[in-house]
């Protein structure tokens, strides 16, 4: 049994709790950290646990928990899971996990000190249909163009509009539509094809100084990946993954609901239909759980994830670079 507690009451934190239990009831909810006593209570009733934390500080030094889940705002996503490594928890953190490329080495290497794991949440990643995908690349043939995109209409953008600033359009906290879905184009894009040679990107800049939509070629020479990403309109189209042989035509990037290949003829057939009734975040926590409890049989799958993390932090920076979006790498205060 894993004791895990989580960082964050948003909807995401239910849905990680849920398809933790639904796939793994080994991890067991024990606790919740929130700024607000009160916050933290109502969250915690919903899901049946009566521990609080509104001291970090309390959580990381709490004998009874062995790993945390973060799902806080993205600016804090380093100073805590570092707090939390440093006590020796395994940490599971929300993606995008941190803003550069020296905070993730920095946290691996903490994670390797105290004999902890540390993983970034991304769905697709550990879903079995990024491995089917993978499977079916051969009978494109030579694969030279793919189209990634997710573009979501978000439900804050209303707000952004009428003169507010919802925290998901606040650079300053890390946030803006790369790091929140710019990313799920990134982690296919460099665990199917390898880290781009080059990196081309433009970025719709909100009066905030966040980005609200972009895009971004990925060039590998012989492949070139164009990846958009939107949070304030909503694309509704297939991806596609080309080659001289055939093509992969995927609905959704997030979690590829459909995946069908189509021959040079215009042949269709269907490769994959998910299984809706999985919860998708529940394959993260699975992972998560073996990497903890069988670290030498999850070695080599470990050091993949971790080398595209790597990758994927290493890219996102050079996509900020080109398409000049700012962000700052630490936040102001802990809590």
């Amino acid at each position: 049994m894993i004791r895990y507690a989580v960082i964050g009451t948003s909807w995401i934190t239910d849905a990680f709790i849920e398809g933790a239990a639904q796939s793994t009831p080994e991890l067991v909810l024990s606790a919740v950290y929130s700024r607000t006593c009160e916050k933290g209570m109502t969250f915690a009733a919903r899901h049946g646990i009566s521990t609080v934390y509104t001291s970090l500080q309390q959580l990381a030094q709490a004998s009874d928990i062995d790993a945390v889940y973060i799902a806080s705002p993205n600016i804090m996503h380093y100073p805590q899971a570092r707090m939390m490594l440093s006590a020796g928890k395994h940490v599971l953190c929300e993606k995008t996990c941190v803003v550069t490329s020296a905070q993730l080495e920095d946290l691996l290497g903490i994670a390797a000190d105290r004999g902890a794991v540390f993983m970034e949440a991304i769905k697709i990643l550990h879903m079995p249909e990024l491995k089917t995908v993978e499977e079916a690349l051969p009978r494109l043939g030579r694969v030279h163009l793919c189209k990634f995109d997710f573009s979501r209409y978000s439900s804050k953008y209303p707000q952004y509009l009428a003169g507010q600033t919802p925290n998901i359009f606040k650079p300053e906290l890390a946030a803006g539509a790369l790091m929140d879905m710019g990313i799920y184009s990134v982690y296919p894009a460099v665990w199917l094809f390898g880290e781009p040679l080059r990196v081309q990107a433009h970025a719709v800049l909100l009066r905030t100084g966040a980005d609200g939509a972009g895009g971004v070629l990925l060039d590998y020479d012989d492949n070139v990946v164009s990846i958009t990403y939107s949070k304030m309109s909503e694309s509704r189209q297939w991806c596609t993954i080309q080659g001289d042989q055939g093509v992969l035509a995927i609905d959704t990037i997030e979690h590829m609901d459909c995946v069908d290949f189509i021959d040079c003829r215009g042949v269709r057939e269907p490769l994959l239909r998910r299984d809706t009734a999985r919860k998708p975040m529940g394959f993260e926590a699975n992972d998560f759980y073996r990497w903890i409890t069988d670290p030498a049989g999850c070695a080599e799958e470990s050091a993949r994830v971790t080398d595209t993390t790597r990758a994927v932090i290493r890219t996102m920076e050079r996509i900020r670079a080109s398409a000049g979006i700012r962000l700052p790498a630490l936040p102001e205060s802990m809590d």
